[in-house]
This record gives C-alpha cells, sequence and structure tokens, in this order.
C-alpha cells in the first residue's frame, strides 16, 4: 500500500513538473503548434495543386476520348452505309475502347472534383484559424510584455518604497539622538550649577532671603548717580 502511494505522488509530482515547463514555455508552444499548423496547410496545398494538375490532364483525356469516340462513330457509319461491316465492327471495338477510356476519365474527374473542393474548404478553415491563432498569440505575447513591464515598476516602487521607509526611519532615530542630547546637556548643566551652589543661591535671592547677586557696573554707575543729585540738592538750599 506504502509503495503504492509513493508512486502515484511520484508520478504527480512529474506531471506537476511537466505542466510546470509546459506553462512557462506557452507561448514558445503554441508559436510552434502554428508553424506545424501552416505547415500542414502548405503540404495540403501541394496536395491540392497536384490534384489540380490531374484535374486538367483527365480533362484533356476526356476531350480526347471524346473527339476520338465521335470521330470513330462517323467512320462506322461510313463503312455500314458502304456495306463494309467487317472494317465497321472494327471501328466499333475502337469506340468501345475509347468510351472505356472516356468513362474512366469522367470518374476520375468526379473524384478529384470532390477532393479539390474539401481540400480548398479545410485548406480555407485552416489559413483563417492560423491567422487568428496568430493574432491571438500577437495579444498574449503584448499581455506578457505589459505584465512583466508592470512587474518590473512594482518591484522598482517597492524599493523606492523601502528606501524611503528606511530614509524615514534614519531621519527618526536621528530626532531621537538629537532630542537625547540636548536633555543630556540640559541635566549637565544643571547638575553642575548644583554642584557650585548657584542654583541654590539663585532660588533664595528669589525668595528674599539670601543677599542680592553683585552689582553690575551699570548699576552702580546708576546708584552713584542718583547719589549726587540727592547730595547735590541740599547744598543748593
Amino acid at each position: 500500500m506504502l509503495w503504492t502511494k509513493l508512486a502515484t505522488l511520484f508520478r504527480a509530482t512529474a506531471h506537476d513538473a511537466e505542466q510546470a515547463v509546459i506553462d512557462a514555455n506557452a507561448l514558445r508552444i503554441l508559436d510552434q503548434e502554428i508553424r506545424d499548423a501552416a505547415a500542414g496547410v502548405r503540404d495540403a496545398t501541394r496536395e491540392l495543386t497536384a490534384l489540380m494538375a490531374r484535374e486538367i490532364q483527365d480533362r484533356r483525356a476526356l476531350d480526347v476520348a471524346e473527339r476520338r469516340i465521335a470521330e470513330h462513330e462517323g467512320y462506322a457509319r461510313k463503312c455500314l452505309e458502304k456495306g463494309d461491316e467487317t472494317l465497321a465492327l472494327e471501328i466499333a471495338a475502337s469506340i468501345a475502347a475509347a468510351e472505356q477510356d472516356r468513362d474512366r476519365h469522367r470518374s476520375s474527374l468526379d473524384a478529384c472534383g470532390r477532393h479539390i473542393a474539401r481540400l480548398r474548404l479545410d485548406i480555407g478553415k485552416a489559413d483563417s484559424r492560423i491567422g487568428e491563432l496568430k493574432r491571438e498569440l500577437a495579444a498574449a505575447r503584448s499581455r506578457a510584455s505589459l505584465q512583466r513591464a508592470e512587474g518590473l515598476v512594482a518591484r522598482h516602487a517597492g524599493g523606492a518604497q523601502s528606501a524611503l521607509a528606511a530614509a524615514e526611519e534614519t531621519l527618526a532615530r536621528m530626532r531621537e539622538q538629537q532630542t537625547d542630547r540636548a536633555d543630556r546637556l540640559a541635566a549637565a548643566r544643571q547638575l553642575e550649577a548644583e554642584a557650585d551652589g548657584s542654583a541654590l543661591k539663585d532660588k533664595l535671592r528669589a525668595a528674599g532671603i539670601a543677599d542680592p547677586a553683585t552689582a553690575s557696573a551699570q548699576a552702580v554707575l546708576t546708584r552713584l548717580k542718583a547719589g549726587m543729585a540727592g547730595g547735590a540738592s541740599p547744598a543748593s538750599a
């Protein structure tokens, strides 16, 4: 039972492989089959030509036999008119042979005519079908070319989309790294301020607890001007 199943599986696998090869080369196979059919039509056309030549020959021989019959019938009548039945009988034998030739050529002509008519019909149908197959083959080739082109476009578009996705991913990663770097720098400055006490002093000054920060030169100059203006007022009084 097992070996039977394995043998069946092997045959099925072989058939699938053969069918895959046939499907992959369908256009080539169809093209060759059309050429084979065209070759068959050419052979049939040569046979038709030979039959038509035979028909011409049989018609020519029929004409000869009919003329011979008419001519010898005239000779036989003249012999009978003269009472020469012996010669008339000899001529009648010649007429009988000519009539046999005539009948044979007529039969051959009838057979050739039927065969020629059948071949003409078959060749006409085959030519028409071959023309249709050639048009269908051309259309199939066009569709195959279009499908290959669409496949290339799809692959290229897919590659472009993949590249764009990769670029966007890289950009997002760069932004993340830059944001992380900025956060790290801010955190480092905060730690540095806390280490030298400046951050705490700023908080105490803001609360009004610690002495204000050292005045700037502009602040000192402003204060001196204010003092000079205040001292000058009593003297002038």
